[in-house]
């Protein structure tokens, strides 16, 4: 018998006495030869090493000899445990870049940006007279649920906002694929359901005739907006976290919950292309990454 089917027939020894304590949880737990037991789960160690109890008593298991099920389990438990519930969600990163390289790597793709790379930070620079705001990006494989996150500070009185693009490019009935948008400026959070408002495609080509959009349109909008006032300092970093969850986003400014805002165009199921946009200088950036939520 194998020292994995050992292990698992020595803690069968043991019954299970239930627990009176709600805070602890328990697993049926079943090894790669379909050996089961119940146990009280204690602790992952960094070594991939499970600690659990049987009948109050304490035994170790190596992570790789549960079914590949509980290996998964065991892993977002864990994450859950010590870091969160939406640490243990948004479980899969996409990107991540904290500018030490001082440039740009290859899957950094840029608009009419003069953005550079110096001194391990971004600095966000819209070039004078440009007719858009400075856009950087990052595209990938479509996701439904994601998290955003980046620090930022604003560094003078000319730095007006900046704004996180949630796009789908290859998303044709809104313009230039924008899906959702939060911007964050000194005094405000602002979050908008970009698809199903002011950039669907009919409406963003009637706010450009003459005769522009009618009131039942404008108050149409403004349900697909939301603002929210908040106070940043100048010259200090920042954390902003924004996160959809199925038609949810949700803004975090340093920890706290800056806004939320429910609409259906949130939910488009294959967001691939997030845009840093400098409005128009001033800002700088650092730590930034993407990550998915939920099974691929």
């Amino acid at each position: 018998m194998k020292k994995s089917s050992l292990l698992f027939a020595a803690l069968l020894g043991f019954a299970f006495v239930p627990s009176a304590h709600a805070a602890r949880e328990f697993r049926d737990l079943t090894n790669a030869q379909g050996v089961k037991i119940h146990a009280e789960l204690l602790d992952l160690t960094p070594e991939g090493v499970l600690k659990v109890n049987v009948n109050l008593k304490p035994f170790e298991i190596p992570l790789s000899q549960l079914s590949p099920e509980d290996q998964e389990w065991i892993k977002t438990w864990d994450t859950k445990r010590k870091h969160g519930e939406e640490a243990a969600y948004y479980n899969r990163e996409i990107f991540a870049d904290d500018f030490s390289s001082n440039n740009f790597g290859p899957r950094w793709g840029h608009y009419k940006s003069g953005s550079v790379v110096k001194d391990g930070i971004l600095v966000g620079i819209t070039p004078e007279g440009s007719d858009h705001s400075a856009v950087d990006n990052i595209k990938f494989e479509g996701e439904q649920d994601l998290e955003v996150s980046v620090k930022f500070q604003f560094t003078s009185d000319k730095a007006r906002s900046f704004n996180v693009w949630l796009d789908d490019k290859d998303y044709k009935e809104s313009h230039a694929g924008h899906i959702a948008q939060v911007t964050v400026s000194p005094v405000q959070v602002v979050i908008l359901d970009a698809k199903t408002g002011s950039f669907r495609k009919d409406i963003y080509t009637k706010r450009k005739t003459p005769e522009g959009l009618s009131a039942e349109e404008n108050a149409y909008l403004a349900t697909k907006t939301a603002r929210f006032p908040i106070k940043l300092a100048l010259n200090e970093w920042h954390t902003l976290v924004v996160r959809t969850r199925g038609d949810e986003i949700f803004a975090v400014i340093n920890g706290k919950e800056a806004g939320k805002f429910k609409s259906e165009g949130v939910s488009h199921a294959t967001k691939s292309l997030v845009s840093l946009t400098t409005n128009p200088v001033d800002v700088q950036y650092d730590d930034f990454s993407i990550k998915a939520g939920g099974q691929k």
